[in-house]
């Protein structure tokens, strides 16, 4: 149960941070595509002017902290769970 619990702790948050970060890349890649620039901090493509470039981390620091510290979490109870196995047996 605890092993099911940390891969799931492991990997979920990751995904989740991966769709954030998949769904703005599709916007800056079709702003891209159609001549302009993305400006990161509006989250707007514009064609007049140079957008400029924020990491993804600075913009959304507690999305990006939290899911990295779940999943340390899930890989601390997977060992955990490992571990207790291997002792039971």
């Amino acid at each position: 149960m605890l092993v099911q619990l940390g891969l799931a702790l492991l990997v979920l948050p990751l995904l989740v941070l991966m769709g954030f970060w998949g769904v703005e890349y599709s916007q800056v890649s079709a702003c891209i595509v159609e001549g302009g620039s993305f400006d990161y901090l509006l989250g707007e493509c514009l064609f007049d002017q140079t957008g400029f470039f924020v990491p993804f981390a600075e913009r959304h620091p507690l999305l990006v902290k939290s899911c990295l510290w779940l999943s340390c979490l899930g890989l601390l109870l997977s060992i955990i769970g490992l571990y207790r196995g291997k002792m039971d047996q």
